[in-house]
């Protein structure tokens, strides 16, 4: 494969054990994060915040090796929008997705919140499947706020493309707030999250900019993520 194509990239779709290990011995260049996959949308649902800053630090041990790739959604699972028991947390496992290191994918549609559960049967894929509209005015209208979320996270990430290889430490963890870092030599960038239903304050030492801002994806009522 590489002599024929030698620009092509491999990813490896494993969902556990030694990713490094396969990405190392198999000759790829990644592999799927499933572990990130699960602690994203489980914590937020639990409203455990310890197990997604645990998954976290299991994370950054994986990009001291590897840079894999990571996701919220893909064509094996339930769709973010779905798995989610809050829809309105969407914004915060975005959050997630691009304020850490690997290689961030977005699967067709979830940037528009479609939704679909993979069941465990013959044609238990084909809810998370479906084919586009003709035309993106067949989309829903409350897709697009989460197309903008999408647009605005994405940007940030383009703006600091050295989060592909951060390294991320916890700064403060409790069951329905988290704050964590991503830093390289060319910057750091901190995470606030909230899924408490009122306010939280989290302590702020310097100076800094805030690089996106918003509250509940859906109706933009929670504050503080």
């Amino acid at each position: 494969m590489r002599a024929a194509h030698p620009d092509a990239w491999l990813v490896g779709e494993v969902i556990h054990g030694d990713y490094p290990a396969y990405v190392l011995e198999g000759g790829l260049d990644s592999i799927t994060q499933y572990e990130l996959w699960k602690a994203i949308w489980s914590s937020l649902n639990d409203r455990n915040l310890f197990e997604l800053a645990w998954a976290l630090e299991r994370h950054d041990q994986v990009v001291g090796q590897v840079v894999p790739m990571t996701f919220v959604g893909n064509h094996d699972v339930t769709r973010i929008a779905s798995a989610l028991d809050d829809p309105g947390l969407l914004g915060h496992a975005l959050a997630v997705l691009f304020g850490v290191a690997g290689i961030p994918s977005v699967y067709y549609g979830d940037e528009q919140a479609f939704r679909g559960v993979k069941e465990q049967r013959a044609g238990g894929d084909d809810a998370v499947r479906p084919a586009f509209p003709p035309a993106p005015d067949g989309l829903a209208p409350h897709g697009w706020p989460v197309f903008r979320t999408h647009q605005e996270l994405i940007g940030v990430r383009r703006r600091h493309a050295w989060l592909t290889e951060a390294r991320t430490s916890m700064d403060h963890v409790a069951n329905e707030q988290l704050a964590f870092t991503s830093r390289a030599a060319d910057g750091a960038v901190t995470v606030l999250l909230n899924v408490a239903d009122g306010e939280h304050r989290f302590d702020a030492r310097g100076r800094a900019e805030v690089l996106a801002a918003g509250g509940r994806s859906a109706d933009r009522r929670r504050s503080n993520d």
